[in-house]
């Protein structure tokens, strides 16, 4: 438990770290919660002697980590699905990480119309220099053992794997492998940190963009 602990603490580390800097650069009409966006993109899966976390970079985030290392056209990344993955099993008191190449042979995306796909084998030269930058920039806290899964933005029929603007849900699957057990790590959008939803029409409270009912009224929304 102490072990598990010390990791957990680590990983919100990096996820503050990370996200300081997207928030410190993102311009939006709405006011970031930067709890909330915390809880809405990263995603700890923990199990007996096993830690398995994701943290889905959607676009949003990707233009402000861009543009505070004054990179200005990053339109191109529209075209890419981009998650940062760590696991990690507990053995004779150390923590033994999988690398990249495990973790990738391990990951599909599933969509909510079931189109799936496998992370890209060779990344493109553009995506790869905004990666290396992200990872330069949390390197301090995640060190070595985050690594990146990039996936096609479109499935093989050229339809979005995700609507972030709306009521969606884009999921990757980790199959199980070795001493690894499967997860699934699971993403609703629209994301509430980043998105205004107003409030109820009928009792005048604050309400977030997922809900379907408002819970204080119960109105459909």
């Amino acid at each position: 438990m102490k072990s598990f602990l010390i990791r957990y603490k680590s990983f919100l580390l990096f996820c503050l770290v990370v996200l300081s800097i997207s928030v410190a650069a993102m311009e939006t009409r709405h006011r970031v919660d930067l709890g909330e966006f915390i809880k809405e993109i990263t995603i700890i899966n923990v199990s007996p002697g096993q830690s398995q976390s994701a943290i889905w970079l959607p676009f949003e985030f990707n233009a402000a980590v861009s543009a505070d290392s004054n990179q200005t056209d990053i339109s191109f990344l529209r075209s890419y699905l981009i998650f940062m993955v760590n696991c990690s099993i507990e053995s004779n008191g150390k923590q033994i990480y999988a690398t990249q190449a495990e973790i990738q042979k391990r990951a599909t995306l599933k969509s909510t119309s079931f189109s799936r796909l496998k992370p890209l084998d060779s990344v493109p030269p553009q995506v790869q220099k905004n990666l290396d930058s992200i990872k330069s920039a949390i390197s301090a806290s995640a060190g070595t053992n985050m690594h990146m899964l990039v996936f096609d933005f479109k499935d093989i029929t050229g339809k979005p794997m995700v609507d972030a603007a709306t009521r969606d849900k884009l999921t990757l699957i980790l199959e199980p492998a070795g001493a690894f057990s499967k997860a699934e790590f699971v993403w609703h959008t629209p994301f509430d940190a980043v998105t205004a939803a107003g409030i109820c029409p009928k009792c005048g409270e604050k309400i977030k963009a997922k809900w379907h009912y408002c819970p204080w009224c119960g109105n459909k929304l």
